[in-house]
């Protein structure tokens, strides 16, 4: 057998060990910042996986998020991640299909979109590209073809298309 052959065979033997598990029910641990504790350890269809300043109000609604945060769809397949502070999104958010595939990337400041925001095309190319500024559409954006063309153009002030081509 040659050593080709054998990689080849290491490889199809071993890609499942090292691919995500997305069962509904398994564990999920979060890194949570200090003074918090994490809310929900396992994959479920009804909650997502969070971080909880301590001390706070056991009603989940009235809880305190700081820190990570993930959410799952009903087949286990992570939904989304990103960060909360102070119960607010913050930073960057990625936001995926119920297959794993990426489908876009928000940054956020106290809960609005602030800075870059792009969607994907399921083959990964970039569908949209965006800058907001405290929730505001600031600047061009460019909505690609799906073979990464760009279709169009629109520059925006204050929330407000002020050209296009």
């Amino acid at each position: 057998m040659s050593f080709r052959s054998v990689a080849l065979c290491m490889a199809v033997v071993a890609a499942p060990a090292f691919a995500e598990d997305t069962s509904v029910g398994r564990q999920v641990h979060l890194d949570c910042p200090a003074g918090t504790i994490q809310k929900g350890s396992k994959v479920t269809k009804s909650m997502g996986v969070f971080c909880v300043k301590a001390g706070g109000s056991a009603d989940l609604d009235k809880a305190t998020r700081h820190g990570p945060y993930m959410d799952f769809w009903a087949n286990g397949q992570k939904q989304s991640e990103g960060q909360y502070k102070d119960n607010f999104r913050t930073g960057r958010w990625t936001y995926y299909d119920a297959n794993g595939v990426k489908t876009g990337e928000t940054e956020f400041e106290r809960n609005n979109y602030h800075g870059q925001r792009v969607e994907y095309f399921p083959s990964g190319s970039k569908k949209v590209e965006q800058t907001w500024v405290q929730g505001k559409r600031e600047g061009v954006e460019v909505a690609y073809s799906e073979d990464g063309k760009t279709a169009s153009q629109v520059r925006y002030t204050d929330d407000k298309p002020v050209a296009a081509k």
